[in-house]
């Protein structure tokens, strides 16, 4: 489409845009909403001939481009669970063993104060090492080198306070 057609466009945005985030809705929130709608105006955009029904052709993409997203979001969600079932446990469990809280609050009392910071945003607050790197204006890698050390620490001082049984 040359730049002069683009008038009739410019229309379908400003008269349906409203009607088709609203019909979006019905399926994701309104933030998802609004990018499935640019989305699909900028597939009609990129047409080389105009549909014969611009808006029942909107309806369809909108329609299309919700389906689209919650497929790929499915998919991100299990691929997400599968790395986290196959991620081992932090620490080995023994159900015979009790872990005393205020040995546990010690210990994670004698943690540096960035390490402990990142052990209770990621495990309490469970946030990810991206987000915890943004909150401390670290890089990712040394957010999640710290935690891996602050957990070795932990397991260390926790072990000399609740001695393993023979």
């Amino acid at each position: 489409m040359s730049n002069r057609d683009l008038g009739w466009l410019s229309k379908l945005v400003v008269e349906r845009a409203g009607a088709l985030q609203l019909f979006a809705c019905q399926w994701v929130d309104a933030a998802t909403a609004e990018d499935v709608v640019q989305q699909s105006f900028a597939s009609l955009l990129a047409e080389t001939t105009p549909p014969s029904n611009p808006i029942a052709w909107m309806y369809h993409a909108v329609r299309n481009a919700v389906v689209d997203h919650h497929r790929s979001s499915k998919r991100r969600r299990q691929r997400e669970n599968k790395l986290a079932d196959a991620r081992s446990d932090w620490f080995e469990s023994h159900p015979e063993e009790r872990l005393d809280a205020q040995s546990a609050e010690a210990a994670l009392q004698a943690l540096d104060g960035d390490a402990r910071q990142i052990v209770i945003m990621r495990i309490w607050g469970d946030l990810t090492f991206a987000e915890i790197a943004t909150v401390m204006k670290l890089s990712l890698s040394t957010v999640h080198d710290r935690y891996t050390k602050a957990l070795v620490d932990l397991r260390r001082a926790l072990e000399k306070t609740c001695p393993t049984k023979s």
